[in-house]
Order: structure tokens, then C-alpha cells, then sequence
């Protein structure tokens, strides 16, 4: 069975090191490190050695896109619009935003750089976490991306001008626009002997992926993941419900098309009193058939204050005792 937690904030090779050997103690069999565009900057030998220390303690390793471009998941800035303004995605109202837009090549020769370097180091698997569109939180309407290139994309694919509603056609052009992204990339990942893994961002999301089998049918993703979790305000009722229903469906979908499945817990924002949530959650993806669970994020993200659980110490704890005990 895979376990593995998921490691930043920390560039450090001798305090991280520490870490690696507390995850290693634990029972954990792989960690995911973060790769930003500032790590890219900035950190490349010293992510190298990072990555290298990690995979000498008999660790596994994930890094991802973390934050990049603001086309996935995580608490890292972008710069890439600012310094490429015309890679930005623009919504309805016209307005440049931060986000870059992954049909723009700018934004595609940036990602087979940062491809290029974090494939020579001694990962497994390159994570691509939660690819999607920008979206205000809210404001559905003000939609993204209808940047010049996406509406000659579309019009030449559908034959009509893109219209300015988000209507069926235009959220299956975003779709396919993130899988041509993705096909492209994992194909670049491949030639390159490393894995490919595909989180897909849960079904009440509204501008990441919802067909998850048209990921499933891409022959260079190797693995498929979700991350269904909670809010501080939800029940552990419906945190349960969420996981089960997740996980069930990734599994299926894994086991139709021979992929892979991986589940994702949560271990930021965890409210006092509510831990046992994390031993919920990561019971419904074991009894769902999954081998392949992963945390997010090491010692109930105690560091990063945004994101810290009120008890990290006693997140981290259950967490590793709740991985331990399945069977």
C-alpha cells in the first residue's frame, strides 16, 4: 500500500531532511513536494538535493505545479502573467486575470522547462494538481477564458462565435482545452521515464474537469486522484458522505481503464474536536477499494498559518495512527 503526505514551505536540505526522516518513521512510503515557480527561479539544485535526500531514505517522490500559473492548486504566486501579459486569461468583462490560459504556447513552453528540470531529478511522478480554469468565487458569470486565441480556438472548432454565456459548448471547449493541455504534458512526462498522476478536482467545482473519462482515456496518466474536502462548517456526516461517494467512483473509474486510483485527505483547516473526521475519511477510501492515500499536508500544516489546523500535532498524530491501523 502507498502512503504519502505532501511537504513545502521548507528549502532548508538539512531541516527538511529531519522531516523526511520523522514522514519515513511514521509509516509513509512517499512524499510529494511542492515545485513553484519560485522553487524553479530560484531552488532547482536545491530542490535537486531535497528531492535526492528523500529518495536516498528509501522515500518516494511526487513534486507538482504547485500554484503555477494559477492553472493548479496551491498557496504559491504566480508571476507568469506579469511577466507575459499575453498568456493571461481574460473573462467575460475583458479583464486580464492571473491565471494563465493553457492553450497560450507561452504558458506550454514554460511548463516543458519546468518538465524538463524536475524530470532529471530522482522523482517517480509528476503530479498535475487540480488543472482547471480561473473562476470567481460566486460570479459564474464572469467566466474565463475568453482570451483572442480561445475564441478562435472556438469558433473554428464550433463554427460560430463564442458566446458570452457558459453554455454547453463553451464548457466543453474548456474541457477539451485542459485535456489537449494535459495530453501534451503527460506525453512530455513520459517520454522522460517518470509517472503521470491527474488529480481531478471534485464534482462542485465549476471550472476544472467533469468528464474524469476522458483523463482515464489519456495512455500517459498513470494514476488518477480527487481530493474531496471538507469546509470548517461542514458535518462529519457530509464529510463522510463526500469521501465515499468519491472515492467509490475514482475506483471504478480506475479499475474500468486500468489505472490507478488515489485519494487525497484533508489535513489543513481542521477544526478542534473534529479530527476524527481524517480516520473517517481515510477509512471510506480504503473500504472503497483504494491503495493509494495521500495527506495533504505534512503535520496538519502547522507552519503555514493560513492554512494551520487548530491541533496540528493531534492532525498529524491521528492521521498517521488512522494510515496504520487499516488493514
Amino acid at each position: 500500500m502507498k502512503k504519502g503526505v505532501s511537504y513545502f514551505g521548507v528549502r532548508n536540505p538539512k531541516w527538511v531532511l529531519e522531516d523526511m526522516k520523522e514522514i519515513l518513521a511514521c509509516g509513509y512510503t512517499h512524499v510529494l513536494h511542492t515545485y513553484s515557480e519560485t522553487d524553479f527561479s530560484y531552488y532547482q539544485e536545491t530542490m535537486e538535493k531535497i528531492i535526492q535526500d528523500s529518495v536516498d531514505l528509501g522515500l518516494k517522490v511526487y513534486v507538482n505545479p504547485w500554484g503555477i500559473g494559477r492553472v493548479f492548486g496551491g498557496e504559491a504566486f504566480s508571476e507568469l502573467v506579469g511577466k507575459t501579459p499575453s498568456m493571461a486569461q481574460k473573462t467575460v468583462d475583458g479583464a486580464h486575470k492571473i491565471a494563465a490560459c493553457p492553450n497560450q504556447k507561452a504558458f506550454r513552453d514554460y511548463m516543458h522547462q519546468w518538465i524538463e528540470v524536475v524530470c532529471k531529478t530522482s522523482i517517480e511522478t509528476v503530479f498535475w494538481d487540480e488543472p482547471h480554469f480561473y473562476f470567481e468565487k460566486g460570479n459564474l458569470e464572469n467566466w474565463a477564458c475568453r482570451c483572442e486565441l480561445c475564441q478562435s480556438l472556438f469558433e473554428k472548432q464550433y463554427g460560430y462565435t463564442m458566446p458570452q454565456n457558459l453554455s454547453h459548448e463553451v464548457l466543453e471547449f474548456r474541457e477539451n482545452s485542459l485535456l489537449d493541455f494535459l495530453k501534451e504534458m503527460t506525453y512530455s512526462v513520459c517520454q522522460k521515464g517518470k509517472r503521470n498522476s491527474v488529480c481531478l478536482l471534485p464534482y462542485w467545482f465549476p471550472a476544472g474537469i467533469e468528464n474524469w473519462d476522458k483523463i482515464a482515456q489519456i495512455p500517459y496518466v498513470d494514476e488518477i486522484s480527487s481530493d474531496p474536502y471538507w469546509e470548517k462548517t461542514s458535518s462529519s456526516e457530509d464529510a463522510i458522505k463526500n469521501y465515499q461517494y468519491t472515492s467509490n467512483k475514482l475506483f471504478d473509474l480506475c479499475q474500468k481503464y486500468q489505472k490507478e486510483a488515489q485519494i487525497w485527505i484533508k489535513n489543513y483547516h481542521i477544526v478542534a474536536g473534529k479530527e476524527n473526521d481524517i480516520v473517517n475519511a481515510t477509512k471510506e477510501a480504503y473500504l472503497a477499494g483504494i491503495r493509494n492515500i495521500f495527506a495533504w499536508s505534512f503535520r496538519g500544516s502547522e507552519y503555514l498559518s493560513w492554512l494551520r489546523s487548530d491541533n496540528p500535532e493531534l492532525v498529524w498524530k491521528t492521521q498517521c495512527e488512522a494510515l496504520q491501523n487499516l488493514k
